[in-house]
């Protein structure tokens, strides 16, 4: 009885070192886990960071570009400010009475017709006759 009492026990011992190992063989399966976790953790966050570094660049070159922007838009006004204002003045001098019959007389003496010289000048046929006839030219 003895015998078996002692069987029983090594069995039982037996069976705890067989769980025991079994429990560290899943303790280290564990820790491997747990380290592949970590790294994929690390490199998440590496990840992260850099995006976070180009947004930020995206968001500086994003607010260059905005301000470069803004300053063509400046001076593309001003542009527009001084072409009016030279617009304006060409159309006073194109019709600066001086100008028409000097344009009128040139074209009279190319062999341009009445007609031809009214289309040319925007004026109507009898002004040009009137400005010929005061020049001797018709």
């Amino acid at each position: 009885m003895n015998l078996l009492i002692l069987a029983a026990i090594t069995i039982a011992e037996l069976f705890l070192i067989v769980l025991v190992l079994f429990f560290f063989r899943r303790l280290r399966k564990s820790e491997q886990v747990m380290l592949a976790m970590q790294n994929n953790q690390d490199e998440l966050m590496e990840r992260m960071v850099r995006n976070a570094n180009l947004e930020q660049e995206l968001v500086a070159t994003f607010m260059q570009r905005q301000a470069e922007l803004e300053r063509l838009n400046v001076a593309m006004e001003e542009r527009i400010f001084m072409l009016k204002k030279l617009l304006k003045q060409a159309e006073e001098i194109s019709h600066s009475p001086y100008l028409l019959r000097e344009v009128i007389m040139n074209s009279r003496k190319k062999g341009m017709n009445t007609d031809m010289i009214a289309h040319k000048t925007g004026l109507a046929k009898d002004e040009i006759e009137l400005i010929l006839k005061k020049e001797n030219l018709l």
